[in-house]
Parts: structure tokens; sequence; C-alpha cells
């Protein structure tokens, strides 16, 4: 285990306030005026996705404090790598999460996303901030907290602890694309339709989708195909609240997932997010049930 000093924890702490802080004023600024909405290129393995504009501003943010905080970090952002390249901690970077919504005007679920890792890939914190609410879900140790910009408060986020009932059920899953949507269908379509009425299916996801995870809005996130670039800046959240964050392999085995520096760009086959140990199963043997009855009709 590569353990990080006292300095580096509290310069990164101090870079990650920092840059939720500059991140939503900035965003929210240019917003506010019309900008950010221009093509500048191609996300790498990602054909659903291009970078915008409005990008460049919460990465051009986290450059200006890593310098100036002299914080030794290799950052992988959604579309690059930015920091030092002689690291003594990594980090993972969703610089806006919701461009989809924005670039459609959308006023809904614009997002930025910050997170360091120890050279092994433990966590070492995470943020996840709401931009259109000021606020951040922030992780720095054992505990979640909501923190607010507004007017300061700040208190504990966690899933609930006792058992949910079927109406009060939350799965999510990214729907807005067909990059997503028929995988998802094809092996959870019937799940849908037997949940109870009441219960909700999110059809929305990515790297804010663990916020709503740690504070127990959503019991579950269910994605095919989910880049890691998508994963790494906010599952530590989640993780630190409780929850079981496993890839799970075309044959139906799983495994822990974990922060891999470099890969940002691969694909998991199968992620599951899921509150509890129970839950998690039960998402896993729905799929190999499926694929067990796909094999058999071959």
């Amino acid at each position: 285990m590569n353990s990080v000093s006292s300095l580096l924890l509290k310069k990164s702490g101090i870079v990650l306030e920092e840059y939720f802080i500059q991140t939503i004023q900035k965003v929210r600024k240019y917003s506010e005026r019309g900008f950010g909405k221009r093509v500048l290129g191609k996300v790498k393995g990602r054909p659903e996705d291009e970078k915008i504009s409005i990008d460049r501003i919460g990465e051009e943010i986290l450059k200006k404090l890593l310098k100036k905080h002299e914080l030794p970090a290799l950052v992988f952002s959604e579309h690059g790598v930015l920091g030092n390249r002689k690291p003594e901690i990594f980090g993972a970077l969703d610089p806006f999460d919701g461009s989809k919504l924005f670039q459609r005007g959308f006023e809904l679920m614009w997002y930025t996303v910050l997170s360091f890792y120890q050279l092994d890939g433990i966590p070492i914190s995470c943020g996840i901030a709401d931009i259109l609410n000021e606020k951040v879900y922030l992780n720095t140790s054992k505990e979640n907290y909501l923190v607010s910009f507004r007017d300061g408060n700040k208190k504990r986020i966690f899933p609930p602890s006792e058992k949910k009932r079927e109406e009060n059920l939350t799965i999510a899953s990214y729907l807005m694309s067909s990059e997503y949507s028929p995988q998802f269908m094809k092996f959870y379509g019937d799940f849908v339709e037997k949940m109870n009425p009441k219960a909700l299916l999110y059809p929305n996801g990515g790297s804010c989708i663990y916020a709503y995870l740690a504070a127990g809005k959503v019991d579950a996130y269910v994605m095919f195909g989910e880049p890691r670039s998508e994963i790494d800046p906010g599952f530590p959240i989640a993780k630190a609240a409780g929850c079981k964050v496993v890839s799970v392999e075309k044959d139906g085995s799983f495994q822990n997932y974990e922060f891999i520096p470099g890969k940002q760009s691969e694909r998991v086959h199968l992620l599951i997010v899921a509150r509890n140990a129970e839950l998690r199963d039960q998402l896993i043997a729905h799929y190999k049930n499926k694929l067990n009855k796909k094999n058999e009709t071959r």
C-alpha cells in the first residue's frame, strides 16, 4: 500500500474545494451568456460523445490549481491527461457531465466531478458538484457530506440502512443514447417490466450518478459498455457509502471495480453498482439467467 503524506492530503483537499468553487462560478457565468456549446472534437472511443468548449473550463481551472498548490498529480480527464508526469498521486476528472442536455438547451443535470487516488489506486477523496444548485457531494474520509455553497450548510449523507420495500426501489441506467439503451433493455427489460408500478427507472447516469447512490436516492446503477472515464471520477463516493461496485464479465463472473491509471478510454462489459450485496447478487443473477436462456436457444 502506497500511503500519502499529510501534506499531499492537505493540498489535494484544498485543490478539490477550490476547483468546485471556481468551476461552478465560471460555468454558470458562461452558460448565462450562451457560451460553451462549440464542438472542439471527438472523444476517444466514444462515438456518442463530443468535447465541447464548456469542458475546457474545468480542465483549465484544474491545471492552474495543480500548479498553484504544487500538487504532483497526474489527472486523467475524460478528454485527455493533465498535470505532473512524475506523479505522487493520480486524479480522475469529468469536467462537465451533462453535455448532451447542455447542448440542447436543457438546464438540468449539469455536474463536474473530480477524485484523487493513491498510486496503488486507493481513493483519497471525491467530489461531485451540482452546478445548477451550487452544492457538492463530498468524500474526503470515510464519511460523505453534502455541502451547499449558497449558505455553507453541511450535512452527512448515507444510504438508508433498512431494507427498502419494492415500491420504493430506484434503478438507474443511462438510456438517452442508442449506444447504451439496447443492451440494457435486452437483458433487463423484463426486470423493469416486473418492477412494482411505484418503483422508479431513472434514465440517466454517468459520473454524477454516484452522488445519488451515496445519498440513497438511487439503489442500483446498471450499465453495459460504460467507459472507465465515466466511472473513475465519481465511484469512490458510492464505495465509501458502502455500495458494491463491480465489473461483470460476459460469462457472469464479477470482481470489485478498481481504478486503473491510463485505462480510461476502455469500457466495462457490465457495471453494477448496488446499495448492498443482496441487490448486487440479484442483478447479476438476472443477467446470468438471461445469458443462459440465450445460449439454450442457439
